[in-house]
């Protein structure tokens, strides 16, 4: 029986005010285009939907790819120049002219018998929890920010397609500063837990899976300090399974005012 090595956590020790040249994406200076979105069988754009969107220059528009059962997104294809990742199924474009851009999906190995939740559940359940060590102590809770889940997701599937697991963004990637405000601070926790203790094994539940994480980054000052920063004030996690559904990768971004 072979056992599964402890989940690794990395502290954040990356935080700092956004440069005020930093502009947010959007608002546009006059101008309009067009962004025609559509995908293969296998799957949808949930996000921002399918069809044709008309946006102002320079906006950055969050981009969301499903695919069905059976079937694992591939990648964006079309005028993808200003895609922050074409191999990201969560990622963002922006409009400096008139696009059209798909998502493909290709038919994938199915999740095994014995994980029975989502990535999206860990993801929801990993706030919850975190919100639950702040009150004990008496701080607001974190509200869930789409960039910061945008950008949290993307880091967490690039480790796992990349092979390796860091504060480092893989070429391809947006900063972790991506369009952070003037005047706010970040700061991010990531793990890489095992999705059973031993294989051959029966599979952690889905809280038993973020229990090991949140309780981690607890016992660890430098994660803690992040949870409980009281600065803090929004959120975004990103999780995603390895290839061989053998590790969950987890990335939480904080964000609030310096």
């Amino acid at each position: 029986m072979k056992r599964i090595g402890s989940f690794l956590l990395v502290a954040a020790l990356i935080a700092g005010m956004a440069g005020c040249s930093g502009s947010g994406g959007g608002g546009g200076y006059g101008e309009s285009y067009i962004l025609t979105i559509n995908s293969t069988a296998g799957g949808s754009v949930t996000n921002p939907g399918e069809g044709t969107f008309t946006r102002a220059e320079g906006e950055v528009v969050n981009l969301l790819a499903e695919p069905e059962e059976g079937y694992q997104f591939v990648n964006w294809t079309g005028n993808v120049s200003t895609i922050a990742n074409v191999n990201s199924a969560l990622t963002a474009i922006t409009t400096n002219d008139s696009y059209s851009i798909q998502a493909n999906f290709l038919e994938g190995p199915s999740i095994p018998l014995g994980i029975n939740y989502t990535e999206a559940e860990a993801e929801e359940l990993i706030i919850v929890l975190v919100n639950d060590e702040r009150q004990q102590v008496s701080l607001s809770t974190l509200s869930e920010d789409a960039l910061l889940t945008s950008l949290a997701w993307e880091h967490s599937i690039s480790m796992v397609e990349n092979n390796f697991f860091s504060h480092d963004r893989y070429p391809g990637e947006r900063p972790f500063s991506y369009n952070q405000p003037p005047g706010t601070i970040r700061g991010e926790n990531i793990a890489k837990i095992p999705t059973r203790q031993y294989t051959p094994g029966p599979y952690l539940s889905l809280q038993e899976v973020c229990e090991l994480a949140v309780s981690g980054w607890m016992g660890s000052p430098g994660h803690k300090a992040n949870i409980l920063k009281t600065n803090y004030t929004e959120t975004g996690v990103g999780v995603s399974f390895s290839d061989e559904w053998d590790y969950l990768y987890m990335t939480q971004i904080f964000e609030g005012a310096s």
